[in-house]
């Protein structure tokens, strides 16, 4: 594991509880990523099988255990330790997503949600190859990147020292692109005081 993907296991095994008590206040009804959410919900197939990526202390994840199998995988065990109390049925696992093993065209979707601008951005074109090797033909890749260009940055976070890298909006677009998904959606959107690129991509 790098040292940048170190100080993000460190920094959210600290900040946990001030993170996810922050993160469940903002996620309101009235929110972009509660629409988003319920369009890719409605998606879904019966039985699902779908994997969060960065699944922190089971926020999103709890919303997709209700229509699917449940798969959430997370550097910080504290943030997992979390999400075990929201979705008790998942399994979870603790892993660095860039080195996680899971069988070629076994998920239906991949969620990952305010996680990958915290890989470090020379991994993330190989992240995408292999996310979509896990899909299914048709199946679904949702959440969040980056929208501007942060080659490398550190800086407190709830109280802790925390890293985010990710690339401009189009680069990811490109990036989707030559890795082989469908986009359906890939829109820069200010939500949550905050703004990313909001994607749906298929396989």
């Amino acid at each position: 594991m790098s040292e940048e993907h170190r100080l993000v296991r460190s920094g959210y095994d600290r900040i946990a509880e001030r993170y996810a008590a922050a993160a469940s206040a903002g996620r309101t009804e009235t929110t972009y990523y509660r629409s988003f959410l319920e369009r890719c919900l409605d998606r879904l197939p019966d039985g699902a099988l779908v994997l969060d990526l960065g699944c922190g202390a089971g926020i999103v994840a709890a919303e997709l255990a209700r229509r699917s199998r449940l798969v959430g995988v997370d550097l910080s065990i504290e943030q997992l330790r979390l999400a075990r109390r929201r979705v008790p049925n998942a399994l979870l696992v603790q892993a660095d997503m860039t080195r996680l093993e899971i069988r070629d065209g076994s998920l239906d979707a991949v969620a990952a949600f305010w996680s990958i601008i915290h890989v470090r951005r020379d991994l993330q074109t190989e992240l995408f190859g292999r996310i979509l090797r896990w899909l299914r033909p048709g199946g679904m890749l949702f959440g969040t990147l980056g929208s501007g260009d942060n080659p490398h940055e550190e800086h407190e976070f709830y109280g802790a020292p925390m890293y985010w890298s990710h690339f401009d909006a189009e680069t990811n677009r490109h990036m989707l692109a030559d890795a082989g998904f469908g986009i359906e959606q890939a829109d820069v959107i200010d939500d949550m005081d905050e703004s990313h690129l909001w994607v749906i991509a298929t396989a």
